[in-house]
């Protein structure tokens, strides 16, 4: 049985307000084709009938039994430099694509300054959050934002390889290009995190690998984390809690992120460390949601899954300021049974 929906429940997970009375489920968010095969409907787009999806977007996150509906808009920055191929998971799209690591559009300061940047106010369609609001049932909210952090867009733009390169070759132009954006991105946390309809203030921006940080944290203090503050001093500031999704190895560099303001992390890898561990090492610090590994509900047989989730929650429930879901998102190559066997053990877990 699903409860009704209660946001205050998982905002006691984001905020480590005790051990709430179950335990919340947390998705950064569900590919569309998730969403279409569980819900068997055919999502609209918000760009042709935002009502219509709205409608679905809602229907599929409270039918679940989450307490609010992710939601995130690209900032407009130039568009960067797309891979396409094909699609081969199990719920497939028309075609994949992935960032061009070796290039972007930007490449000069010549190519920085011709592009069109939007000012904050113009950033995203803000009227897209506001009605979103309008369609939610009570007790849902929002949790999400201007997608992707000042490194992503960064390297979205640039291209990683160049972008490592430029931070010594060129820094004039890393720091003007991580300067623009990042202004943007704290206009933007400023106008979404003041809507009453958004309970926290969410973007991921991937910052590792398996083994460690894609860049020094010597790079990552100077370039990153100030802007992670200043977003979480923004959020705070309209009262709502601020949430990290951030992929890869990021020990060295945990710190930081909780000295920034970050109120929860997500995205862990059973590789890098199992969630459990997480919560035992940095769970008095801050808030930890997910880490049912992806790879392992690729894999897993549902039995496998229903008591991997129970034994995850068993370690990581007590004390609060931790919410189940997957490790990283519910990818379109997860297996649907999978992922409802790890919602239902959830249920199960919270009815004892």
């Amino acid at each position: 049985m699903k409860p009704a929906p209660d946001f205050s429940v998982i905002l006691d997970v984001f905020r480590r307000n005790g051990e709430p009375c179950r335990v919340p489920f947390f998705e950064l968010f569900a590919d569309d084709e998730i969403m279409e095969e569980v819900m068997g409907y055919k999502l609209a787009k918000v760009e042709e009938d935002s009502d219509r999806y709205f409608d679905q977007l809602v229907g599929f996150y409270d039918e679940m039994g989450y307490d609010y509906v992710p939601f995130y808009q690209a900032p407009r920055f130039p568009t960067p430099d797309y891979i396409h191929g094909e699609d081969t998971a199990t719920y497939r799209r028309e075609s994949r694509k992935w960032m061009n690591e070796k290039g972007g559009p930007i490449k000069t300061m010549k190519d920085l300054q011709e592009s069109d940047w939007p000012k904050p106010e113009e950033a995203v369609d803000f009227d897209l959050f506001r009605k979103l609001g309008d369609h939610l049932p009570e007790g849902m909210k929002v949790v999400g934002g201007a997608s992707g952090g000042p490194f992503e867009h960064s390297s979205f733009l640039m291209g990683v390889e160049n972008l490592s390169m430029a931070v010594y070759e060129d820094p004039e132009l890393v720091n003007t290009l991580n300067e623009k954006i990042g202004n943007v991105l704290v206009g933007a946390a400023k106008i979404i995190s003041s809507m009453e309809c958004v309970g926290a203030y969410c973007f991921g921006d991937d910052l590792g690998y398996k083994t460690s940080t894609i860049f020094s944290p010597r790079h990552l203090r100077r370039l990153v984390f100030p802007w992670y503050k200043e977003i979480a001093s923004v959020a705070h500031a309209n009262g709502k809690p601020f949430v990290l999704h951030s992929c890869g190895n990021l020990t060295t560099v945990m710190d930081d992120i909780i000295d920034a303001g970050v109120n929860a992390k997500h995205s862990f890898e059973d590789q890098i460390m199992p969630v459990p561990e997480v919560k035992r090492r940095w769970g008095k610090r801050i808030s930890i949601l997910g880490g049912i590994d992806v790879d392992f509900l690729c894999h897993a047989s549902v039995e496998q899954v229903r008591s991997r989730t129970l034994e995850t929650l068993e370690q990581c429930a007590p004390g609060g300021g931790y919410a189940l879901g997957t490790g990283n998102t519910v990818a379109n190559y997860i297996p649907v049974k999978n992922y409802l066997a790890m919602l239902e053990a959830g249920n199960e877990f919270n009815s004892r």
